[in-house]
């Protein structure tokens, strides 16, 4: 019976009794079923992808991997609530990167773009226009 790449990923990662490189676990594999290089590379991506879903293994840092039975919980989970504070934390600097960018824009230009603190600012000190309509 043929075994697949996942089955021969077990018994490699298991006998080494330590946490693989992706690198060093894909190559065990293809020599455990003697593929050639063109052969192992056209099942790279679903390796992988199988590596990924099967709940034997746990992706750690740095794409290493092992047996998810080796490690606790608290130490493979993670808190998808910090990914999204990333993300939010990224995108108000993006926003302040392209605030940044349209000033330095108008000052190479020659003009100015002021923030909406300064233009406070600045309408509290100048008298407010009044349209002569409004007057009547």
């Amino acid at each position: 019976m043929n075994k697949s790449m996942l089955d021969v990923a077990l018994e490699v990662i298991t006998k080494n009794g330590q946490q693989m490189s992706f690198a060093d676990l894909f190559a065990a594999v293809k020599a455990e079923l003697g593929l050639a290089d063109e052969e192992a590379n056209k099942h790279l991506g679903e390796f992988y992808t199988e590596l990924t879903l099967d709940s034997h293994f746990v992706a750690l840092t740095d794409n290493w991997w092992d047996l998810r039975d080796r490690h606790t919980y608290d130490k493979v989970h993670i808190d998808v609530a910090d990914v999204y504070t990333d993300v939010e934390d990224n995108a108000s600097k993006d926003e302040e990167d392209l605030k940044e960018e349209q000033e330095y824009n108008a000052e190479v230009e020659g003009s100015t773009i002021s923030s909406d603190d300064e233009e406070s600012e600045d309408d509290e000190d100048k008298p407010s226009k009044v349209d002569a309509d409004d007057l009547l």
